[in-house]
């Protein structure tokens, strides 16, 4: 019960990567709040294991907002955000218009920033954390991702720069970058008939013989968000099964 008496917000919580975080986050003791922009799949799991939910995008400021808020209503504090929400579209860098990419920095990095910003003065008085969710092609590129790589290095970015700037008011911030991983957002971008062998296939690109699940990211959140890793800030933490190590 490594969270026992904290409070967190999972961004983007009712399915894939931010659904497992608050999964484990909530069987470590947490009282877990989930947040994203599609109510039935928050209400399934708040039924489910008794969390928060608060509807809303994380590019608006006012439900950036009223996320936090709804968390410090319904638990009394705030110790750890996991900002988790994000986009990911497919796209040739020629081909890819402005309207995808507005689309990438307003939810990946503009949502990082504003629920954040809205976080820390309540992760101050407890000296709490933030844990980022970003992705390995930061740093190993792939083919048909401009956008979402370039939001992405940003959130990588910031996550350095907060982490310094953060330090003296004792609230940590550190950042998650998971290779392939099986989820409902990843399995949306080809169709369904091709996904089994599109799995295979990427399975070959991590040396650890496998592509990720939702919970080996929710493992290596879980430790950057404990006690464990206190002396931990400003980390880009590679959750990829050895890609980038390649």
């Amino acid at each position: 019960m490594r969270l026992e008496g904290r409070a967190a917000l999972v961004t983007g919580g009712g399915t894939g990567i931010g659904e497992a975080v608050a999964r484990r986050l909530h069987a470590e003791g947490a009282r877990v709040t989930v947040s994203g922009r599609r109510e039935a799949p928050l209400k399934a799991l708040a039924d489910e294991i008794g969390c928060h939910w608060v509807a809303g995008d994380v590019s608006v400021a006012a439900d950036a907002r009223r996320m936090v808020e709804g968390a410090i209503a319904a638990h009394g504090r705030l110790d750890v955000l996991v900002n988790n929400a994000g986009v990911v579209r497919a796209a040739p860098f020629g081909k890819t218009g402005e309207d995808v990419l507005d689309l990438h920095l307003g939810v990946n990095v503009k949502g990082t920033f504003l629920v954040t910003q809205a976080a820390v003065p309540h992760l101050t008085r407890h000296k709490g954390n933030v844990v980022n969710v970003s992705t390995n092609v930061t740093v190993q590129g792939v083919p048909g991702f401009s956008a979402y790589t370039a939001s992405k290095g940003a959130v990588n970015a910031l996550t350095v720069q907060l982490a310094a700037e953060l330090a003296p008011s004792g609230v940590r911030v550190n950042c998650v970058c998971p290779g392939v991983v099986e989820t409902p957002i990843f399995e949306s971008m080809m169709p369904p008939e091709e996904v089994p062998g599109r799995l295979e296939a990427l399975a070959g690109v991590h040396p650890l013989g496998r592509i990720g699940r939702p919970a080996d990211v929710a493992g290596a959140v879980l430790y950057l968000a404990s006690a464990d890793a206190d002396w931990v800030t400003g980390v880009v933490l590679m959750v990829d099964g050895g890609a980038t190590a390649v």
